[in-house]
């Protein structure tokens, strides 16, 4: 399925307006000459390693490798109504102009450095996972300048246009959150993508905690100290910096930061690819314990 034939969202401003955002999408005829287009998407993954050169012999250490960011380069074609063509193009490359300007990206969210989703779907023959035969895709980006456009009097009722994107996050997530809530216990979380995914755990209290609050998963513990919270206060852990839930690792109390670790080690989770079982220990006062995620791929 080439990349013109589904619509794409960033910043609520829709590419590919031509194509119904409908599972599978369809042409829509009134918007053909009407709309702006992404017909070519460049990714270009980043990636830091620690190459050595052997001391006086052939050869060297490939060193580790650290998976950076993510950058995007999208290009298409503005298209207005040959009737009007000058005024609508030039409305069009302004209103285009104004969505993907990195400023305004932050300004509008600085708690998200600029960043937003930027949304399609895209085929698929896994039909048991997916019965509709198509997955909603996002990627969290923020442009890295204005587009660039190309202006020719051989264009007539078109215009260029290029931009690069970059994000924090190298991630693809699927749309929807996956959500697991109601009495602590034993939960099995899947992540159906092919690589672990970032976790968040709200924890609604009914009353003082235990100060060793334990989620185990595969082997491995994350603690926290919930003795001084009281009836009704919620806890919310986001596991790490992500796309889906923002910058930095951090744990909130009623919406402030709060220090909650307790000195014993523990170990920041994610959600692993497959079935995984979350398990927990001393979890007095709590009323309510929810996980989510989104599936994640590479």
């Amino acid at each position: 399925m080439r990349r013109s034939r589904v619509t794409y969202g960033h910043k609520s401003y829709i590419f590919n307006e031509h194509w119904t955002a409908t599972t599978p999408p369809a042409q829509d005829s009134t918007k053909l000459t009407n709309t702006v287009t992404i017909d070519r998407v460049l990714k270009r993954p980043q990636y830091r390693d620690v190459r050595d050169a052997l001391h006086l012999a052939q050869g060297g250490t490939a060193g580790r490798v650290h998976k950076g960011l993510l950058t995007l380069s999208m290009a298409g074609r503005i298209l207005v109504p040959a009737g009007s063509q000058a005024e609508t193009l030039e409305d069009r490359e302004v209103a285009l102009r104004l969505a993907l300007d990195p400023y305004e990206c932050y300004r509008d969210s600085p708690t998200t450095d600029g960043v937003y989703a930027l949304d399609w779907q895209a085929p698929t023959t896994d039909t048991v996972n997916y019965p509709s035969g198509w997955i909603g895709y996002r990627y969290y980006a923020r442009p890295m300048s204005q587009p660039e456009t190309v202006a020719s009097v051989a264009d007539g009722a078109s215009l260029p246009w290029s931009c690069g994107f970059i994000c924090p996050d190298p991630r693809l997530y699927e749309q929807t959150v996956q959500s697991s809530a109601g009495a602590s216990g034993t939960r099995s979380l899947t992540n159906k993508g092919n690589v672990p995914a970032p976790l968040r755990v709200t924890i609604t209290m009914s009353g003082a905690g235990s100060s060793i609050f334990t989620i185990t998963r595969s082997g491995v513990s994350f603690l926290l100290d919930l003795s001084a919270c009281v009836a009704a206060d919620v806890v919310v852990v986001v596991m790490e910096t992500c796309g889906p839930f923002g910058r930095g690792r951090y744990i909130t109390k009623n919406g402030v930061e709060a220090f909650l670790k307790t000195s014993a080690a523990t170990t920041w989770l994610d959600v692993p690819v497959g079935a995984t079982s979350f398990t927990v220990a001393n979890d007095a006062g709590i009323s309510d314990l929810k996980y989510e995620f989104y599936h994640a791929r590479a």
